[in-house]
């Protein structure tokens, strides 16, 4: 491998905003100096989309080993998709998979040494071959390994113990052994790629106000409370549970360094108020690196050139980031 990381890039669904975030990220050529880009989809697509967005990034067709101070395009597609911003189709949902897969298996295989995903649309992604909720669920088929999705920003960290489920499911779901296994994984996640030798770890409550005692559901006092305080035998500095709204109005996040979150929009939309638009999705809990941009496809403004960058050069930015520290603690 190269001393700078090769960077595995899928362009997400192409009538979304994912190649659009893509080459204008890599417009600052500083990005070039911490890795090696390689986008999975076709070149004469990214030469069109190029000129299609105004961008100016150098470009260079994938042949044999990547080159640097370039975004190299492996063509991967048989026939590039008919592009229609913001239109939901199978053809641009195969294209997306397509293209994920191949980058994906160049990780995989060691072409690559971490992957970073534009936003797929899931339901024009559907099919035989993808039958999953999102990329999560997919990479932890692939690669093998428990999924726990964590969105990162500065010093905020919020974790899901359970995500891409229906609320009716949660309750159900939250037991001892899945509060022990993803606080495990988080508080290894945060010595191993965020460098915190001692992490400190908050459970939000699942039910509103952490159940009052017992009033507004027994979930919390019943299963979160002595999880919590097995882990704290174990030496694992948690605590918890917190009711959500006070925890993140009373910006409780800044004394952690991670915050464990019951269900999916629980954590998220606390996240994404505070710092939506340049947050970094990342998938733990697997065998390789994984990044995304903490947004969708965004169909309402796609191909209008209005889209913003920050959160994709974030996810390039700390796929190399992460892989570093691994490099220094493996």
């Amino acid at each position: 491998m190269s001393a700078l990381p090769i960077v595995s890039i899928s362009v997400g669904d192409p009538n979304g905003v994912g190649v659009e975030v893509l080459l204008k990220a890599f417009q600052d050529k500083r990005l070039f100096e911490h890795c090696i880009p390689v986008v999975y989809a076709d070149y004469p697509f990214m030469q069109a989309q190029q000129a299609h967005f105004g961008t100016q990034v150098p470009l260079q067709l994938l042949r044999g080993r990547p080159n640097k101070g370039v975004l190299n395009v492996k063509s991967v597609w048989e026939k590039s998709p008919e592009i229609d911003f913001g239109k939901q189709s199978t053809a641009a949902g195969t294209a997306a998979f397509e293209s994920l897969q191949a980058a994906a298996l160049a990780v995989q295989q060691k072409e690559a040494d971490a992957l970073v995903t534009a936003p797929i649309h899931k339901a024009a992604i559907k099919s035989d071959a993808f039958p999953f909720a999102g990329h999560t669920h997919y990479l932890a088929s692939l690669w093998g390994g428990k999924a726990l999705m964590i969105l990162a920003h500065q010093k905020l960290r919020v974790a899901l113990l359970t995500d891409h489920i229906p609320l009716a499911e949660v309750a159900s779901r939250i037991t001892p052994d899945l509060i022990q296994e993803k606080t495990l994984q988080l508080a290894h996640t945060l010595k191993n790629d965020f460098g915190y030798s001692l992490p400190k770890i908050a459970l939000l409550g699942l039910n509103p106000h952490a159940g009052d005692q017992g009033v507004i559901g027994s979930e919390d006092d019943r299963i979160l409370t002595p999880a919590i305080e097995k882990l704290q035998k174990e030496e694992i500095d948690i605590s918890g549970p917190f009711a959500a709204d006070g925890f993140f109005g009373q910006k409780s996040y800044q004394n952690v360094d991670g915050v464990l979150s019951c269900y999916h929009d629980q954590g998220l939309v606390g996240f994404k108020t505070l710092a939506f638009g340049k947050g970094v999705n990342i998938t733990a809990g697997l065998p390789f690196v994984r990044t995304s941009p903490d947004h969708g496809t965004a169909f309402a403004i796609a191909g209008k050139g209005i889209a913003n960058f920050d959160s994709f050069a974030a996810a390039v930015q700390m796929a190399c980031d992460i892989w570093n520290a691994r490099q220094k603690n493996n």
